[in-house]
């Protein structure tokens, strides 16, 4: 079948995209008159509803000082300073809630080492990523200010899957101030750290009138309801280790509607957290020689990595951290942050379960790991985190702004 070139498509016309209208930033201030004190409750609400909101693109605009209590001595902000600065963060939509984002300076940093090239390193500067001693771009010592941005899609999966406007529901991002700063510096000495402003900055969609005939249209014809399928990113925490060479970690019970998808899980000191001679962004591999998933009775690898960080055997696990990027996003080329000779200091372990059964996606789903050690105990002290990315769905009416949270399509 012949195929005319397309160097000889010279009379096609050309075509411009005039459907929208304008697509301006707008900033929505917290409700009354916040303090933003510690552990306090931050509530943001967007309450029109004739609005085409752009959520995907969305960001939380942060604005702070940081005095150290000693300016001779070495004290800085840390890495992924500005998600540190909350406990938790809350999306919600309709008045249901969509998104709970826990420990968000610890999910960020587990799921952004896995998703994220070097490439990004430079726009992920105003998020706090890549912050360090020499490297303080957002933070000016004269006037002691910072100030930086906290893209939604770097923090939850409903803003990085769903790409779309989101129309006629109110929706509310609700933000708990950290119990403690510790996390957000590092140094030798201790710093006075205040966040003095916080906006949720949202672009307002506006069609032109075609378009938004077109949209009328639809929602005339009874199509109400709107449909969107999303990945969450739960972060769950097992204190420590049992001091013993191998351990079961019976993490929940899951749903036939939320199926875990993928787990990526790190190994940390329990003195990482709260203290400022640590970068609690920093993992350690915990002289593991094998990590298994269950989810019921199948397990995941198939086969054991039977990993031995001392001798450098760990190619397995930095396949599966490499990887994880044309799994989870389909890229044809993988670009990880990480090279292999930097995962040996700083490993993360991803567990790809994207693939399962007809019969357990028909089913409750109790999710399990087992680690093995190939010394006589875990490191004392060592906590685990894992982060479960899986599916869910919500939809919407877009007449009266009602939500159902993992409603069956």
């Amino acid at each position: 079948m012949a195929v005319t070139s397309e160097k000889l498509e010279v009379f096609e016309e050309p075509v411009f995209d005039n459907s929208l209208v304008s697509l301006h930033e707008h900033s929505y201030k917290p409700y009354g008159s916040p303090s933003y004190k510690n552990s306090d409750e931050i509530r943001i609400p967007v309450h029109f509803q004739d609005l085409i909101l752009d959520i995907n693109d969305s960001h939380i605009y942060i604005e702070g000082t940081f005095k150290p209590s000693d300016v001779t001595k070495s004290c800085y902000l840390a890495n992924n300073a500005l998600a540190f600065l909350f406990d938790e963060i809350r999306f919600e939509m309709g008045g249901e809630q969509a998104v709970v984002v826990r420990k968000p300076g610890i999910t960020t940093a587990m799921k952004l080492k896995v998703s994220y090239s070097r490439m990004h390193e430079r726009a992920l500067t105003t998020c706090g990523w890549g912050l360090s001693e020499s490297k303080q771009d957002i933070f000016d010592p004269t006037s002691h200010i910072f100030s930086g941005k906290l893209p939604l899609k770097y923090l939850m999966g409903f803003a990085e899957d769903y790409t779309k406007g989101i129309l006629n529901v109110k929706q509310e991002l609700i933000l708990i101030i950290a119990r403690s700063f510790q996390n957000c510096y590092m140094g030798e000495v201790d710093a006075q750290l205040e966040i003095t402003k916080i906006e949720w900055k949202i672009r307002h969609i506006m069609p032109d009138d075609r378009v938004k005939l077109k949209l009328l249209s639809r929602l005339n014809k009874g199509h109400k309801r709107i449909k969107i399928p999303y990945r969450k990113w739960e972060l769950y925490e097992l204190p420590t280790l049992r001091e013993t060479s191998s351990d079961v970690w019976a993490i929940k019970t899951s749903t036939s509607l939320e199926k875990p998808r993928y787990i990526i899980i790190g190994f940390q000191p329990i003195d990482y957290s709260d203290n400022k001679a640590k970068d609690a962004t920093k993992f350690i591999h915990a002289d593991i020689n094998s990590i298994r998933l269950y989810l019921n009775a199948t397990v995941y690898p198939y086969e054991r990595w039977n990993l031995d960080f001392s001798r450098k055997l760990y190619a397995a696990a930095y396949y599966a951290y490499e990887n994880f990027q044309s799994s989870y996003y389909g890229k044809e080329m993988n670009e990880p942050m990480m090279d292999f000779g930097e995962f040996l200091n700083d490993p993360l372990f991803v567990i790809d379960c994207s693939h399962q059964a007809d019969a357990m996606k028909s089913s409750t789903v109790d999710i399990k790991l087992e680690f093995d050690t190939r010394k006589n105990k875990f490191p004392e002290n060592t906590k685990v985190y894992a982060l479960i990315l899986h599916d869910t769905c919500l939809q919407y009416n877009t007449l009266d702004g009602t939500v159902q949270i993992g409603s069956v399509f």
